[in-house]
């Protein structure tokens, strides 16, 4: 069984996502991540009326994810991106035990969708240098099967990027 490595946060100076949001925030950003779950479609922030039941206005709301690069919109208004959920389709496809599915932005996300979620996971995948599909299987905080023993995941420096969409 792999056990994931994790590096003391003043090492690598990267704070989660939710660390850096206040409770109204986390709380709409786990709503969006729900609604995309649900549906299987990006929410709309001009067309639609949440059921989210934080208070504030949700636009306003949804600018303070936008700035602290928790969300990530179009020009239509869709919320495309709600770190680890994608709305639309990607390489990383995770299911979560309790069987819903969505597909993460990257690989990392998808292995950190175990912890956003606090279930087990499953994630299906594929090598973006050779194309082979890839098999991982997250239970209890640890790589519990891995289809390729010699599967490496690479990461950049978060903090280097202005918008984290850009480096999946």
């Amino acid at each position: 069984m792999t056990r994931f490595r994790f590096y003391p946060a003043e090492r690598l100076e990267i704070e989660s996502i939710a660390s850096r949001l206040t409770p109204e925030e986390n709380s709409l950003r786990r709503w969006l991540m729900e609604y995309t779950l649900r549906t299987g479609c990006p929410f709309n922030l001009s067309r639609n009326t949440p059921e989210h039941s934080g208070n504030g206005n949700i636009r306003n709301l949804a600018g303070r994810l936008i700035e602290k690069r928790a969300v990530v919109l179009d020009q239509e208004d869709n919320v495309n991106f709600i770190y680890p959920v994608s709305s639309l389709p990607t390489n990383h496809a995770v299911r979560l035990a309790d069987g819903r599915s969505f597909h993460a932005m990257c690989a990392i996300d998808a292995l950190g969708a175990t912890f956003t979620f606090e279930q087990d996971t499953s994630i299906q995948s594929i090598c973006s240098e050779c194309g082979q599909p890839i098999l991982v299987r997250v239970k209890g905080g640890r790589i519990a099967e891995l289809s390729s023993p010699g599967t490496h995941v690479l990461h950049v420096d978060l903090n280097k990027v202005g918008n984290w969409a850009t480096s999946c």
